[in-house]
């Protein structure tokens, strides 16, 4: 029964619902009390404390002084308010509002680095960097991406915009074909879901290239776009 109670939950919170404040609480008990009815705890505790926020502020000395709360869930409820404290210091990245700072930034994560590695650096509207997606075949001379892993992380991650950024380890910083190929799907990718792509740089060890600063950004962007495909209808 409790499995079942609990596999509802969790539904409703994958879809989204609105849930009521004891049932958050219990979801959150679910770790720490694998196979137990964590409804009379959530009740108990919400009985003591005004609230969530009360709860996660409280001392874990405090919490055990709770019938059903012991050591080890009053620690992770402790830990679980000192994330969310954490939490409110936002922060990302990076900042990035050109082609030389993406270079800056690239290069401090991307050089020197032994195999090839592709990343994307996913933006907010005040061009900061909030996500960042790294893949690596772990070669020295290739790496590669499935177009649906792209259209997936945008979705979820839902940025303002995209930089990308990825290194040649022993050969010119010139794109290869393969670099084009990768740019044109990414470009039609974010334009498919309204977001922009800002710009794509090669780290090599003879230097830097920016697919925005060449020009050929406009050119792909031009030509890869969700209005030029769909330009004559269905």
């Amino acid at each position: 029964m409790h499995e079942g109670h609990r596999r509802r939950l969790l539904q409703k919170l994958k879809n989204g619902d609105n849930l009521f404040e004891h049932e958050l609480l219990e979801i959150l008990l679910f770790n720490a009390y694998p196979r137990k009815n964590v409804n009379p705890v959530a009740h108990a505790l919400l009985s003591r404390f005004a609230g969530i926020g009360e709860i996660l502020k409280a001392s874990p000395d405090e919490l055990t002084t709770v019938e059903g709360v012991g050591e080890n869930v009053a620690m992770y409820l402790n830990c679980i308010g000192q994330c969310l404290r954490r939490a409110n210091d936002v922060r990302g990245f990076a900042v990035i509002r050109n082609a030389s700072e993406l270079i800056a930034f690239a290069k401090s994560r991307l050089g020197g680095r032994p195999h090839e590695t592709l990343e994307f650096y996913f933006m907010d509207k005040s061009d900061t960097v909030r996500r960042v997606c790294t893949f690596t075949d772990n070669d020295p001379r290739r790496v590669s991406v499935r177009p649906e892993e792209i259209v997936r992380l945008i979705s979820v991650c839902r940025p303002f915009g995209v930089y990308m950024a990825h290194n040649h380890t022993d050969c010119s910083c010139n794109p290869s074909e393969a670099d084009d190929d990768i740019t044109k799907k990414v470009q039609l990718i974010c334009s498919m879901n309204n977001v922009r792509l800002y710009d794509h740089c090669i780290i090599g060890p003879d230097g830097e290239f920016s697919y925005f600063l060449s020009d050929r950004l406009d050119k792909i962007a031009e030509q890869f776009s969700a209005s030029n495909f769909f330009k004559g209808g269905l």
